[in-house]
């Protein structure tokens, strides 16, 4: 199976020429077609799903790795937000604004360090500035009130 012997870190985009050839293997004989008529009908049977546009397959196990990895980034990215903000003081909106600088330019190196191509790990370019916002959000008033509390208050 070429698609289960590559890294798992990155959406694995294969093109239609591969499907041509898979799909124009012979079987061995006493096995199945992997791309019989009711695998093709449910997206649910195996672990390549087809995009709706251009014929590119992404691999969802290496699409939902990616996801929680950057859902692990973006926490960490909120509580440096937090320490920084409540060991400098900051508050209110002057404590939120740091937590949007420090997320926008978090989600920029990624942005960046992907090589601007990041629909090769992710469905969609936005999910690079936008998904798991809430989770770093969270983080951020967490340690944003205890770095606050420990430092300034007791």
């Amino acid at each position: 199976d070429i698609l289960s012997r590559t890294g798992s870190c990155l959406g694995i985009r294969v093109g239609a020429i591969c499907d041509h050839i898979c799909r124009n293997m012979p079987a061995k004989a006493g096995t199945k077609s992997a791309f019989g008529d009711s695998s093709s009908k449910d997206p649910k049977k195996g672990k390549v799903q087809q995009k709706e546009d251009g014929g590119e397959f992404l691999n969802i196990a290496a699409m939902q790795h990616n996801a929680r990895t950057f859902a692990h980034a973006r926490i960490f990215s909120g509580v440096m937000a937090g320490c920084v903000a409540g060991l400098l003081k900051y508050e209110g909106l002057a404590g939120v604004l740091v937590f949007l600088v420090i997320t926008l330019v978090h989600s920029t190196m990624i942005f960046v360090k992907m090589k601007f191509n990041v629909s090769r790990h992710f469905p969609h370019a936005r999910d690079v500035f936008v998904s798991q916002f809430t989770h770093g959000l969270m983080s951020f008033i967490l340690f944003w009130t205890l770095a606050y509390d420990m430092v300034h208050i007791f």
